[in-house]
């Protein structure tokens, strides 16, 4: 080697070294506040306590398990673990600048600390989980035997933790409605637990200033990466405002602790900002790595969705009904052998963003002895028509020569589309039964859509399931479509898929935002017969629903949303609900 290459490395080793410096010290004064604050508390971690160790409730009793984790939720352990804490933190403040020493005192703080989050899972915060991670990140980094690729390593993914945590966060606060309409600082400067300091009272008195602070919390934490685009001087100014922003909520909410851990981090986005020109990095090595996985699963999950598209055009799959105003999709189950008698025309009403294949179920034991119709209502799946829910059906109707006497079966928001045609000349004489299966109230939709935060939280789960989507995400996590679903396979393939297509859940938010509900329960009143099948989980709601419309109600016990029509078991008892009830007279 060199001399200038020898020189070069010895200068990175020691940049590396002060960097690391800068990240411990916080890190070290965090701690010895904590660990004090462990040491001066008395009853709080007895039995009785509010702190109170609960890890030998998962182990059978009697057991070396429990046995043990008896010993973890004995009332002196934490006090033990604060004081060993607190000398392995006195020690790392006075490490600055010996390596060996720092990731000794790291690995005895975060062992500490792991133990103590196993004996008490609460009453952590951010700041508590970025000094876990750093000490954690030390420790396993220590194990690279060349120094130099050590610290470098460990530098560099304290600093990515610190990007994507403000980021995420950053991202999450834009999708929650009382962050972006400015709601959330004061809502939370109005709690017992964070407002009683002096600063959270002037802040109160300044609701204008409380609500730029809460919206501009959203763009700093969002934008948080940009800063590796400014030059160092004014990326430094960033940082400093980022760390007063954390004194600043630590000062108004009396958290002493809540900065130390993030200020930490600093040091390692200080230690990168520094060292950008280099060709090849932990954070470049990572973001192309995610990249390439994200754009490799977008990419699988997008020719999953083509070949269900491709079986839904199958011989077994649906149908096409080409109109004046665009093309309808449906499919009509009819049974082996005509029933000796004339039986009603029964149509099934898809939820909101939901598949004809999620009546499945329904639909396979209703076709013993009925005929039975399922369409996609405007936009979703091939129907490209705009055309009103009523006009499709009509259509569809005249197509496969269903005559008679129809009994519309609804889910979720699909009530609501029946609501638009029930009284409608064309069907008025043939629908005198109307089964509503978990529907939406349109006094509850009226009111969701109304309160600008209910409205949010709705956009962001559709944000969340469109990333999911666009990603693939929903093909390697556990989702709640696939959690509340259990069809035969190509059925359930086929249902995931239609979900998870960004253009249905496109369509699912506007048809949520445009459905009228101005005549709903008057439409759904007026028919002679209705019947509400409620799931388990919103037995109130959809009792409340039920005597609006002075109709019966019938309970599936256990039944989730999704799940009443997803799971066979619950299926069964809704499709007895509806044959007793078509019967009944």
């Amino acid at each position: 080697m060199s001399v200038r290459g020898w020189r070069r490395r010895t200068s990175s080793t020691t940049a590396a070294q002060k960097a690391a410096d800068r990240v411990f010290l916080p890190i070290a004064v965090g701690q010895i506040l904590a660990s004090a604050e462990t040491l001066s508390l008395t009853r709080e971690f007895d039995e009785d306590g509010y702190l109170r160790g609960v890890s030998a409730q998962q182990y059978p009793s009697g057991s070396l398990r429990h046995r043990l984790a008896r010993v973890l939720d004995h009332p002196r352990t934490p006090k033990v673990l604060a004081g060993v804490t607190l000398a392995a933190s006195v020690g790392l403040v006075l490490a600055r600048g010996n390596r060996r020493a720092q990731i000794a005192a790291a690995a005895v703080i975060g062992t500490c600390n792991r133990i103590s989050e196993v004996r008490t899972p609460y009453g952590r915060d951010g700041a508590d989980q970025m000094t876990a991670v750093i000490t954690q990140y030390r420790t396993l980094t220590a194990l690279v035997p060349d120094p130099r690729l050590s610290d470098d390593l460990f530098l560099r993914a304290v600093n990515f933790q610190a990007g994507l945590s403000y980021a995420v966060s950053g991202i999450s606060k834009a999708f929650g409605s009382s962050w972006v309409q400015g709601d959330a600082l004061p809502e939370v400067l109005r709690t017992e637990a964070y407002g009683r300091g002096p600063l959270a009272e002037i802040l109160r008195g300044h609701p204008r200033l409380c609500r730029a602070l809460t919206i501009g919390t959203v763009v700093w934490e969002t934008s948080f990466p940009l800063i590796y685009l400014l030059p160092r001087r004014q990326a430094s100014w960033a940082l400093a405002a980022v760390k007063s922003f954390h004194v600043g909520v630590a000062a108004t909410m009396e958290l002493p602790r809540f900065v130390w851990g993030f200020i930490g981090s600093h040091g390692a986005v200080g230690h990168v900002l520094d060292t950008r020109g280099l060709p090849r990095t932990f954070e470049k090595a990572v973001i192309a790595t995610a990249a390439g996985v994200a754009l490799a699963s977008g990419l699988i999950a997008r020719e999953k969705r083509k070949i269900a598209e491709q079986r839904r055009l199958g011989p077994k799959g649906t149908s096409l009904l080409t109109t004046a105003s665009g093309t309808v999709e449906y499919v009509v189950d009819r049974p082996a052998e005509e029933p000796g008698r004339p039986r009603p025309v029964v149509v099934l009403e898809c939820g909101l963003g939901q598949s004809l294949e999620s009546w499945d179920w329904v639909a396979e034991r209703l076709a013993l002895d009925h005929t039975v119709v399922r369409y996609h209502r405007a936009g979703y799946g091939f129907t490209t028509s705009r055309a009103p829910g009523g006009e499709l059906l009509g259509a569809v109707l005249d197509e496969v020569g269903a005559k008679g006497d129809i009994v519309v079966v609804t889910h979720s928001i699909g009530s609501l589309s029946a609501a638009s045609y029930v009284a409608d000349p064309r069907f008025a004489d043939r629908i005198r039964n109307v089964v509503i299966v978990d529907g939406t109230d349109p006094d509850l939709l009226d009111t969701d859509r109304s309160d600008r935060r209910r409205l949010g939280k709705f956009v962001q789960v559709q944000v969340h399931t469109l990333f999911a989507a666009v990603t693939g995400i929903y093909e390697w996590a556990p989702n709640a479509v696939e959690r509340q679903a259990g069809y035969t396979p190509d059925i359930q393939y086929s249902h995931v898929q239609f979900v998870f297509s960004p253009r249905n859940i496109v369509n699912s938010v506007r048809e949520y935002r445009t459905v009228n509900t101005d005549t709903a329960l008057e439409n759904l009143g007026g028919v002679p017969s209705v019947l509400v099948v409620a799931s388990g989980e919103n037995a109130e709601q959809q009792s409340a629903f039920a005597k609006k419309l002075a109709a019966d109600i019938e309970v599936i016990p256990g039944s989730a949303h999704r799940s009443m029509i997803g799971f066979r078991h619950h299926a069964e008892q809704v499709e007895g609900a509806i044959r007793k009830f078509i019967h009944a007279e």
